[in-house]
């Protein structure tokens, strides 16, 4: 009878144990605890889920990391996104490898210059470190000024690129915008489909560096003022007004649509304005860091342009009542149009145009050699033409802003001048914009504006190619 009961409670104590250790879910399954489980996962053997990884997907999917259907011409994405012009393909097919990204017209081997970290930057589209070489060896030459001023470009822009990065995707938008330049107008060197599709992924380029750009430029200007922040300041702050002239997609044709001029609603005459805004307010922005410039790298550049400029004005030059030709037209209509006779109680609220006129006079009345134009001698008169913009009050600019007659007459002149210059990134912006305040002039009420645009004597069009054509010289 004790064996009996004993063995009882040991059948009870067993059924007690194996109903504590295994509970059952409505299913029937047990639950089992984390060290059950991994032993049921050796015992049985685990096996990866099989699966195809490709890495011939579109440029865009491959930039935001999210998988591509690879649907040609354009993927299913970017088709619903409507981002078409970012779907790029690789021509090469093998995966692993990277097809190396060629331009047609300009090859370029980038073997003089690598910065470390740069080749991460949207080399999906065009590799970073090609766009740094072809700013040091083509873009620095070609933006404005001489020596000492492409020395900055490369000798001190280019290594302070490394740790600020604003100024990093500014130089690779400014240098991806040359290259399309490039394309643009040697279009009779290759022709089809390459040509084009070339052309779009350097647009993508551009936007891709100059939207990083505004978003850090932005970031930079809350820093404090320093000897570093000045210098940073500057730089983007030029680098800034080119790009905001240089937009490709308002510089692409001769059209005359992507004017302010030719707008009517306020949201769209305010984002076609915004490129002057832009280039009236650095002075502004440029404020808290003035007292810093001495010990920046762009000190001597500006000395240089403040001596240029005194010089000028130095120089015996015909006066505004003998000037000839053309010139003494446009002057003499100028000072009656603006009314610009100077008085002890003249302020820029009473007079709005009369700063602007003083610096139009200025520029009328420094020649151009037809003979002489080498990047030399635009880069001695640069800081004469450029003073027209950067000294804009902001009465002058709302003055534009809202199409005032006078106001347009004067920058029209000066747009033109400024082609007259031969710099990239300004010709087709001035040519357009030209085009654009000339059609809107031709019905105009004011007989002296009509005079001065008489016969289009003022406002002719440079030929392509060459900017010494325009007659008011």
């Amino acid at each position: 009878m004790l064996l009996f009961c004993s063995l009882s409670l040991l059948c009870f104590s067993i059924q007690q144990q194996q109903q504590q250790q295994h509970r059952f879910r409505l299913n029937g399954k047990p639950v089992l605890s984390q060290r059950e489980k991994l032993i049921q996962k050796i015992e049985a053997g685990v096996q990866r889920k099989a699966h195809f990884k490709s890495r011939n997907g579109c440029a865009a999917c491959k930039q935001k990391r999210v998988k591509c259907d690879e649907v040609k011409p354009i993927c299913g994405k970017c088709a619903a996104k409507g981002t078409t012009a970012a779907c790029l393909y690789n021509n090469n097919n093998n995966d692993g490898e990277q097809s190396q990204q060629t331009l047609p017209i300009y090859q370029i081997q980038p073997k003089s210059l690598t910065l470390a970290g740069i080749n991460q930057l949207a080399n999906t589209i065009i590799p970073a470190e090609l766009l740094l070489h072809h700013f040091y060896t083509h873009t620095s030459h070609r933006l404005m000024g001489g020596e000492k001023r492409q020395s900055i470009y490369r000798y001190h822009m280019l290594p302070l690129s490394i740790s600020q990065h604003s100024l990093l995707h500014a130089i690779l938008a400014v240098s991806a915008r040359d290259l399309l330049y490039l394309h643009r107008h040697h279009q009779d060197c290759q022709h089809g489909y390459q040509q084009i599709n070339e052309q779009q992924k350097l647009e993508l380029s551009f936007y891709h560096h100059y939207h990083r750009f505004a978003t850090l430029y932005k970031d930079d200007l809350l820093r404090q003022p320093s000897t570093e922040t000045a210098n940073l300041a500057h730089s983007n702050a030029f680098l800034m007004n080119v790009l905001v002239v240089a937009d490709p997609a308002c510089t692409s044709s001769t059209s005359t649509s992507n004017s302010w001029v030719t707008r009517k609603a306020k949201d769209n005459i305010d984002a076609a304005f915004s490129w002057i805004k832009v280039q009236a307010i650095h002075q502004t922005i440029l404020k808290p860091y003035w007292k810093f410039v001495p010990s920046t790298f762009w000190y001597s550049v500006f000395v240089d342009d403040h001596h240029q400029q005194k010089d000028d004005q130095e120089q015996e030059r015909p006066s505004v009542n003998t000037t000839t030709g053309i010139r003494n037209i446009i002057i003499d209509h100028l000072a009656i149009i603006c009314a610009t006779e100077e008085t002890s109680t003249t302020t820029p609220e009473r007079n709005v145009y009369l700063s602007a006129y003083k610096n139009l006079c200025s520029i009328l009345t420094t020649p151009i050699h037809r003979t002489s134009r080498t990047p030399s001698l635009s880069a001695q008169i640069f800081g004469t033409y450029i003073k027209f913009m950067i000294e804009l009050n902001e009465y002058f600019v709302n003055s534009l802003r809202s199409k005032d007659e006078p106001a347009l007459l004067m920058f029209s002149i000066w747009l033109n001048r400024m082609r007259r210059l031969d710099i990239w990134w300004m010709n087709e912006r001035a040519g357009s914009e030209c085009a654009a305040i000339w059609e809107f002039l031709e019905s105009s009420n004011n007989l002296r504006v009509r005079e001065v645009y008489s016969g289009k004597q003022v406002c002719r069009f440079p030929q392509r190619g060459n900017p010494s054509s325009d007659p008011s010289s």
